[in-house]
Order: C-alpha cells, then structure tokens, then sequence
C-alpha cells in the first residue's frame, strides 16, 4: 500500500484568524476583556485572582496579559497545602471555560466578503476521494482551535468539500449524519495541533485520549445533550505547553503531522511568527528550515520580529503582509 502524503503544507497562525474573522477577538483583545473581568457566578474566584494581580504588578504589560496571566495560573506546580492547589485547580478551570466562552461568545465565522476567495483558496488545497494517488497536493496544519474553517465549509452549503482532521474522532448519536454519503466529495486534509474547540473527552475521562476524544460539530444535538457548560480539548496560550501533552491524542496528533513534514517539498507559514511562548516550535521547525519557503506575518515596521525571522530563517522569503492579502494575491486566480 503506497504511503500518502503531501506536497505542500500549509501552517495557519493566529495571525490567519484574525485576518480573514473580525469577528475573532484578538490576543489584544482577549487580555483587555480579562483585566476587565466581572465578578459572576462562573468566575469568582479567577475575577479576584485578576484584581491581586493588577494590584500587586501596577497593571505591567510584562505581567497582566492573557498569556502571562494563562502562564501563571496554568504551569503552577508547587503548592503550599492542598487548600491551594484545590485553589488553583478551580483557577485553571475558570480560565479555560472563560477563553472558550470569550472565543465563542459571538461564534466567529470569516468575513462574508472573504468567503469566495477562501473557499477557492481551501479548495484548491482538497482532495477527492476517489483518488489512488498516493501523493495529495496540499495539507493544512494549524495552532488555531477555532472553528473558522469548519463553519466556513458547513455554511457554504455546497456540500462538496469537509474537513479532515486525518485523526478517527467519536460521534456520540447513532441518528447524527453529519453528511450524507457521497461518491465523488472532497476532503480538506486540516491537522489541528493545538486541538479544537469542537473536541471534546466523553464524560468521566481524566485523560486526553485518542479513543476518548468525540468530535460535537454546531449542529449536533450531543452538543447541548452532553457537554452543555464543558471544555473542549484545547491548549490554550501559555509559555509552556507541556502539561497538556499527557494521554495519547496530541502525541498521535504530532507523529502524524511529523511524518507528513518530513515527506513534503515545501512548508508554508501564514499568520504565524514563531512567538516566544512557543519556543519548542520554534526548534523544531529550524531542524526543517531548507523546506520552509515562506514566513507570512503582518508586523509593524518598527519592531524587530521580521529581522528575528531573517536571522533564524535566512534561506526563507520572509513576507510582511496581512494573511488573506498574502492568499488573494498568491493563490486565488483572478478572472
């Protein structure tokens, strides 16, 4: 059996959500609406947690922001009773629900007046399944858990191209069909490695596993029947990662999408610049650098990111452009 893989491979940052979405709140954005978080019923004790924090660091920018904040409360590991660690336990909980409820508070889908263009961009990326070659022409990695691609397909309503997440995810209802059965469809091969939020583990399950991971798209009455006011299965934005690695789905997530680096001919960043709280990515793209042909990442002429970028990635055309003008101009035919 001939091993499929994939020529280019496309590697979406936030920078491609907040892009092509005006609707997604951006890190901007997300920080300003934590330190200015209400008291409420759902985040009492993370609402007091900010106030200490503002008023012990004077509201400093190298302290009170949504990753900073995110880093704090997620990578504590030392305790000094349990009444802390119980203490920090609810903080962890409160702030992953409040992320995913800030996130989705306004189900962020793309621009309409993107819509066309994005959708011939994803298209052009598919493939059919009727195919046998072996060879498919583009794969879609991202760090993005959003669900902007997703409801992009579902709301075209062409029902000719879904999504792919590569990986075999549980559906909880015998009587869902998200999709009727087609002879000739295509699939956007879309890699998620941050995880998505509409992953979630099934009830009961302390660890994230593969085989306990159930896929609960919009329209699916599971969504409301089972995990009504749950997580999903997401790492949020912190300077270390590592914690949420245990259980097998973002080992199997990230062998998968290490084979399909190693096989490609060329690897595409978009709205991705390499940020400081993801220094292992970092790394591991350098040991991939001669297949990297291009960094696209909109930043202000004045700081210092592109240069960085030049300096790590000096064989690479490093491209200062907004993410859907970069597509547009690169990838969609005009007529």
């Amino acid at each position: 059996m001939n091993q499929i893989s994939y020529r280019k491979v496309f590697i979406l940052g936030s920078g491609f959500s907040k892009s092509v979405s005006s609707t997604m709140p951006t890190m901007k954005d997300l920080s300003e609406s934590l330190l200015n978080i209400k008291n409420s019923k759902n985040y009492d004790e993370l609402a007091s947690f900010v106030e200490e924090i503002k008023q012990v660091s004077g509201i400093h920018d190298s302290v009170c922001t949504i990753e900073n904040i995110s880093s704090i409360i997620l990578l504590k590991s030392l305790y000094y009773n349990n009444e802390e660690k119980i203490y920090y336990d609810i903080l962890k909980h409160q702030l992953l629900r409040w992320i995913f409820d800030r996130i989705e508070s306004h189900t962020p889908t793309i621009d309409r007046e993107k819509e066309k263009e994005l959708l011939h961009f994803f298209e052009s990326c598919s493939y059919s399944t009727n195919d046998k070659f072996p060879v498919r022409p583009s794969l879609i990695l991202t760090f993005n858990y959003d669900l902007l691609l997703e409801r992009l397909l579902g709301d075209a309503n062409s029902g000719n191209c879904s999504v792919d997440y590569i990986i075999r995810l549980n559906r909880y209802l015998s009587d869902y069909e998200p999709e009727p059965d087609r002879r000739d469809h295509r699939n956007i091969g879309y890699i998620k490695l941050h995880g998505s939020l509409n992953w979630f583990t099934a009830p009961g399950t302390k660890r994230v596993d593969l085989s306990h991971v159930y896929q609960v798209d919009d329209r699916d009455p599971s969504k409301n029947l089972i995990h009504y006011k749950d997580i999903p299965v997401y790492i949020p934005m912190a300077f270390s990662k590592t914690q949420f690695f245990e259980g097998s789905l973002y080992n199997v997530l990230w062998n998968i999408a290490h084979r399909y680096l190693e096989a490609c001919e060329e690897i595409v960043f978009i709205g991705y610049g390499f940020p400081p709280s993801d220094l292992d990515n970092l790394y591991y793209f350098l040991k991939l650098k001669n297949k990297v042909s291009e960094i696209v990442i909109r930043e202000d002429e004045s700081t210092d990111k592109i240069l960085r970028l030049m300096q790590l990635f000096p064989e690479s055309k490093i491209i200062n452009m907004d993410a859907f003008e970069y597509i547009e101009s690169k990838y969609i035919s005009r007529k």
